[in-house]
């Protein structure tokens, strides 16, 4: 599940601090993986350049590559030793695009993009790259934040066993085995985690001799059944396994903070278009709650 033969890190021109190549880096010594590390270059002065001939035209752009390719071989060159690095430059205006097209034309295995919190704006009216990339990339991507893994890391499987279709219960399955094998190439502790919706309210009101107890721990003991059938496949202790009642938007970023997780794994189908804009992705609203790495997992 975790095949990792070529690794696409994004760099950071703002930053002389590359985290996702760091952390690419990190996993590609364990994998054996080569990185293709992506520069995406622009200047909006380009635009307003109309005056110029063709050739100056060319000769602008082919500077400011330049000079970002020099700029990289004095910071980077022989920082990442023992490791295949090949550094791409690209010159485009829209760096999502740029991303999912240098991985699809390096058949990456792996995107990797260092992030940050997005501000409410930026989430509700503006889709930041990350976005982009989680909802067009065809491969799994890794959004990390400024943090060194520990040795015996902790990583967090977030299952959901509720789904009815072929396509998340199938995805479902593949995160678990997914986080299982980053598990084992990193030495790190697997831990799996899924949280289930109590009874409604109005139904124990409109509804003559229901009991909210017995509905709750009927749902609470099918969630453990299915999360114990993984964990028992994959050799892990119960202390291992979480289940919550809650929203997973709500349970998962907590167990987190409260497990001190170094990467969360999580499925993502990823909505597109104006569904995205107005219910979101639970995915995504997980992701923005947490301070930890994460994996998402593309079915």
């Amino acid at each position: 599940m975790f095949t990792c033969n070529t690794i696409l890190a994004v760099l950071d021109p703002t930053s002389d601090v590359q985290i996702a190549l760091n952390r690419a880096y990190f996993i590609a010594q364990k994998t054996k993986a080569s990185i293709i590390a992506l520069s995406c270059i622009y200047d909006k002065s380009f635009e307003m350049a109309a005056v110029l001939s063709s050739d100056e035209r060319f000769n602008m752009k082919q500077g400011m590559l330049n000079h970002a390719k020099m700029k990289n071989d004095g910071l980077y060159h022989d920082k990442y030793p023992g490791v295949d690095i090949k550094y791409v430059y690209k010159w485009h205006k829209k760096l999502h695009e740029a991303v999912i097209e240098s991985s699809i034309e390096n058949a990456c295995d792996l995107v990797i993009k260092s992030t940050k919190k997005h501000g409410f704006l930026s989430k509700s009216i503006f889709t930041p790259n990350d976005w982009h990339i989680l909802r067009n990339s065809e491969v799994n991507v890794m959004l990390v934040k400024d943090h060194d893994w520990p040795n015996k890391a902790k990583v967090l499987a977030s299952v959901g066993v509720s789904a009815k279709d072929e396509t998340h219960m199938s995805l479902s399955d593949k995160v678990v085995a997914t986080a299982s094998e980053v598990s084992l190439s990193t030495n790190a502790n697997l831990h799996l985690a899924n949280s289930y919706a109590g009874a409604p309210v109005h139904i124990a009101v409109e509804v003559p001799n229901f009991s909210p107890d017995v509905y709750n721990e009927s749902v609470l003991q099918r969630h453990k059944t299915k999360l114990k059938e993984y964990a028992t496949q994959y050799s892990l202790d119960d202390s291992f396994v979480h289940v919550e009642e809650g929203l997973p938007e709500d349970i998962v970023p907590q167990l987190c903070k409260d497990l001190d997780i170094d990467l969360l794994v999580i499925g993502s189908v990823g909505r597109r278009g104006m569904s995205a804009a107005i219910l979101g992705n639970t995915a995504e609203m997980i992701i923005d709650s947490v301070e930890c790495d994460t994996l998402v997992i593309k079915p």
